[in-house]
């Protein structure tokens, strides 16, 4: 860590390379693709599901839909998860308070809701509503008291130093909080994604919880592949699709999170 020194002003930052910077970039471009597909696919009509008429650009499009739900729950529970936490670990009071209620309110099974979600969202005709919500609540918490733990941890010296600088709000957060718990998060979203995926095979199954609907209602995406093929007896498109899951969770696996648990060992205090 280093202390800059900027027209008298003091703040803390880790030393970035051109790596870091390009990473950095490569990230904000890839949420802005994101955000992209996400408004296409927005104001696009969806592609109904039909395991008769079923293509392998049917399943990449399944894929693409499946991978747009997890990241927008994803992102939406990691904004949501920081205020949450520091709100959680503001004070004793306020730990002593909250952490009991979290801690309860998270206990409480994600398909608990399930039902009441997916009728809400269908009255309005928010079908991606439904799915991203439920696998939003199946995220957050996961992040949450990730987050908690790694705030615990940041040592005293560390928040005194920040004090005697002077450093607060956004510049706290941004140059002491979030790098002193960044291997928290790494590890908070290792485990939510791992959660979405878990139960992205009955949030994307919604007919069985809305009342007079089929199959064909489901919105594409692997997971309502994967159980109506199944229910059906379509035993070539369940092993196809499971495979191209698998073949998807091991890339994202190598290619984002061992590269980022690989990152967050920069981050942890000796």
């Amino acid at each position: 860590m280093a202390i800059r020194h900027y027209y008298h002003h003091y703040h803390f930052s880790y030393l970035t390379s051109r790596k870091m910077n390009l990473s950095s970039i490569l990230v904000v471009s890839a949420i802005l693709v994101i955000l992209f597909l996400f408004l296409f696919k927005l104001f696009t009509p969806d592609v109904a599901l039909n395991l008769k008429d079923l293509s392998f650009g049917t399943i990449l499009l399944a894929s693409i839909n499946t991978l747009i739900r997890l990241l927008i729950s994803y992102f939406f529970s990691l904004f949501l998860s920081i205020p949450i936490s520091l709100l959680i670990t503001k004070s004793e009071n306020s730990e002593r308070i909250l952490l009991p209620i979290s801690d309860i309110i998270q206990s409480i099974p994600v398909l608990a809701f399930f039902p009441i979600v997916v009728v809400a969202f269908i009255k309005l005709n928010l079908t991606e509503g439904a799915v991203i919500f439920i696998l939003f609540l199946a995220m957050l918490w996961n992040l949450v008291f990730s987050m908690i733990g790694g705030l615990k941890t940041i040592p005293r010296d560390i928040l005194d130093a920040a004090k005697i600088f002077r450093i607060g709000g956004f510049n706290r957060l941004r140059y002491v909080i979030l790098p002193s718990i960044f291997p928290y998060i790494i590890t908070g979203s290792l485990l939510a994604w791992a959660q979405g995926w878990s139960l992205l095979i009955v949030a994307e199954a919604l007919h069985s919880f809305v009342p007079n609907s089929s199959s064909n209602s489901d919105p594409l995406g692997l997971g309502s592949l994967l159980v109506n093929s199944f229910y059906q007896g379509q035993d070539f498109v369940f092993l196809v699709t499971l495979i191209v899951m698998v073949i998807i969770i091991t890339l994202i696996n190598f290619f984002v999170w061992q590269k980022l648990l690989h990152l967050a060992e920069r981050f942890k205090f000796d």
